[in-house]
Parts: C-alpha cells; sequence; structure tokens
C-alpha cells in the first residue's frame, strides 16, 4: 500500500504523521492504515486501487452513515474529514478517529478459540453479547437513510446477491440452488417495519474498552435498509462460522440463536418474522461474499483461478446443510 504521506499530512493540517500499521486482514474492498497525526490516533480508509470485492464502491456511503449513527448517540468513529478528490492521494479517502480499545479477532485464531474475549468469565461474555445484540436493536430504530442502495425489502437483498453474482461470473451449484431455494419463499415487502442496517453486525467489527463496554461499531461498507432481521441472523451466522463452522464450541457466555432473537426482539418492541428466511439468506450471503473475496484474490494473483476453495469451502458446505 502506497500513497502520499507528505499530501496526506499537509491534508490534516498535521506538524508530523506516522504510518502505524494496518489491520491483519483487509484491503479486499477497502484499505485501511493506521495513523498519528500529531500524537492524535486516527483511521485513513481509501477506496480499493486494483481488484476488489465489489464492481463500485463509494465511500460516501460509510461516511454518511457514520455521521447518521452518530448523530443518533450510537458510539461510532467520528469522521474527521473526507476528499473525493482523486488528485490528493489518487483514490477517494476519507479520516476518521481510532477509538482505544479491543477487537475480537476474526482472524485464526478466532475469538472464539483465543483472545481477550475467550479469556474473559461467561459473564462477562454474556454481557457483551446482550450489549451488542441492543445496539444492533438502535441501529434499527433509526428511520430508513434515502441514500443507500440495498434495500429496504429482502426481495431486494436477495437480488443485490444476484447482481453481484452476475457481475463476477459466480455460477457455483451451491449459489444457484441456495439463490432458487430463497427467492420462492422470499418474505413479502411489507412483512416488517424497515430501517438502517448495520449489514455487517458481528463482534470483530465493535471496539470494547477495558471493563468490555461497547465503545465503537465500526466497518459501514455494506449498510443498507430493511427488516432488522437481516442484521440478527448475519450476527448469529457470523457467530456459528467463528466457533461450529470452524470445529469450536461457541462461547459459553454468548446468547444461542433462541435467545438471540429473544433479546433482540425485547430491545426493537416486536417479534421477530420469518426467521428460518433470514437465517438461509444469511448463509447465502456469506458464500456470495466469500466467492467475491476469493475472487478478488485471484485477481491479484494470491490464489490461482483453479483453486479448490473456488470448488468447496465452508460456506457451500453450510449452503448443502440449510439447503440439502
Amino acid at each position: 500500500m502506497t500513497f502520499d504521506l507528505p499530501r496526506l499530512r499537509a491534508w490534516l493540517g498535521a506538524n508530523t504523521l506516522i504510518v502505524e500499521g494496518t489491520p491483519m486482514a483487509g484491503g479486499w474492498s477497502n484499505e485501511t492504515v493506521f495513523l498519528r497525526a500529531d500524537d492524535r490516533p486516527l483511521v485513513l480508509r481509501l477506496a480499493p486501487a486494483g481488484p476488489s470485492m465489489f464492481p463500485t464502491y463509494d465511500l460516501t456511503l460509510q461516511v454518511r452513515c457514520l455521521l447518521l449513527a452518530a448523530d443518533a448517540g450510537l458510539p461510532v468513529p467520528a469522521v474527521i474529514g473526507t476528499e473525493y478528490d482523486v488528485s490528493v492521494l489518487g483514490r477517494p479517502f476519507f479520516v476518521m478517529e481510532r477509538i482505544a480499545g479491543r477487537v475480537p479477532a476474526d482472524d485464526n485464531p478466532p475469538f472464539t478459540k483465543a483472545g481477550f474475549l475467550f479469556d474473559a468469565d461467561p459473564a462477562t461474555q454474556q454481557r457483551f453479547c446482550t450489549r451488542a445484540i441492543e445496539l444492533i436493536a438502535a441501529i434499527h430504530a433509526l428511520p430508513a437513510p434515502g441514500f443507500l442502495h440495498v434495500g429496504p425489502a429482502p426481495r431486494q437483498h436477495l437480488e443485490w446477491c444476484a447482481q453481484l453474482c452476475d457481475w463476477a461470473t459466480l455460477h457455483h451449484p451451491d449459489l444457484v440452488a441456495a439463490h432458487a431455494a430463497l427467492e420462492r419463499d422470499v418474505p413479502a415487502d411489507c412483512a416488517a417495519p424497515t430501517g438502517l442496517l448495520w449489514g455487517d453486525a458481528r463482534p470483530a467489527n465493535i471496539v470494547v474498552d477495558d471493563d468490555f463496554a461497547i465503545v465503537g461499531l465500526l466497518d459501514w461498507e455494506l449498510a443498507g435498509t430493511g427488516p432488522g432481521e437481516l442484521d440478527i441472523a448475519w450476527f448469529c451466522e457470523m457467530n456459528h462460522m467463528r466457533s461450529i463452522g470452524m470445529g469450536i464450541a461457541p462461547l459459553p457466555g454468548f446468547l444461542g440463536v433462541d435467545a438471540t432473537w429473544e433479546c433482540w426482539a425485547a430491545a426493537i418492541g416486536r417479534a421477530p418474522t420469518h426467521v428460518d428466511w433470514h437465517h438461509r439468506f444469511a448463509a447465502y450471503r456469506v458464500a456470495v461474499l466469500m466467492f467475491l473475496y476469493l475472487n478478488a484474490m485471484i485477481a491479484r494473483g494470491k490464489l490461482p483461478a483453479d483453486h479448490r476453495l473456488m470448488q468447496d469451502n465452508t460456506s457451500t458446505r453450510r449452503l448443502r446443510t440449510l439447503f440439502g
């Protein structure tokens, strides 16, 4: 990753600017860099250079979601500045504060196998999980903004996945079969109230302080609008992937699937609808995004085009379990 550090320093109006690293994973849908400007910890997020997971990338949507969430009092990083003129760094970018705290690992080993959340007692794990679900419900209580392109109807989320598959020429038989099954019984457009969706609600996008209080909700690039069931099913699927899906026992303090839905229902003030469809759709969406990630790795020369994961991986096996 290269960019003009002196030019960015001037843009920020900082006397000193140093790079302090990057996340352990990422760069396939955007690029993220940890900075320190005059002893102030910041995060730089740039539009991807070269092949990425998506056909287009609009940083303005992330920025607008962060500003919307901040106005509602949700714990998100403060946006320091945005720049869409590519003459500055060669591509659009924005800078936000870097929230002090810890993030549960999503890489190997995942938070279900090692790390501070794994080492915490079950009561603390449960407090973290419960508070995360309550904050997700608080996101869903916000009105659906008009600037997001995905949603609000479940059918439109399903169509978005199909459009990505067509763009990336993804025609894996498990994806095709799952899409057909979901399309046959997709919920009606008005089946549930709609609002803002985080889009990537999972522990690895949550920052906690030393007391395990949640102080940051990160990564809004998959935000959309629709019924909150889409986010909660995704949260459950992410937890499944990082535990049972990897042959690891779930954290003893984490809420199970039924308890997760009950917690969200209590926070949002209504019963969930079409839970089974949303769970199956979440697994399908995971598989679509995994194949987009693999495609990006192939395009960047990180994987051969005939890699075995393009035929069989954890997401396709999950689809066969859920869809037969």
